[in-house]
């Protein structure tokens, strides 16, 4: 939570993992997790938010994680294609989570 406050370039190194960890890392994990589970032809969605495009103040290290989370769903897309399951990503906006309240 501290990572939302002040400058992106003062994000420790345990925040900024942690980002990752719970951004991007997570929808990687839990497509390879669930993969004998789902039916070819299926779908995987995520959740994005502008804050991957654009800076967003007080949005930091999310911002960088959540650009990371929208290569992931690129990369699970082709390597899912051929069962032909589809990976997308969506931005409905900010969410009342700890880095949404921030912005």
């Amino acid at each position: 939570r501290e990572e939302l406050d002040g400058h992106f370039v003062d994000t420790s190194r345990k925040g900024y993992l942690l980002a990752q960890e719970i951004s991007a890392f997570s929808l990687v994990a839990l497509s390879k997790a669930l993969l004998s589970r789902i039916n070819d032809g299926g779908a995987i969605v995520a959740m994005t938010y502008l804050g991957s495009e654009r800076v967003v103040p007080h949005y930091n290290v999310m911002g960088v994680a959540k650009a990371a989370l929208e290569s992931a769903v690129r990369y699970l897309a082709y390597d899912l294609g051929g069962r032909r399951i589809r990976v997308n990503s969506l931005s409905a906006g900010p969410v009342k989570t700890a880095s949404g309240r921030a912005i």
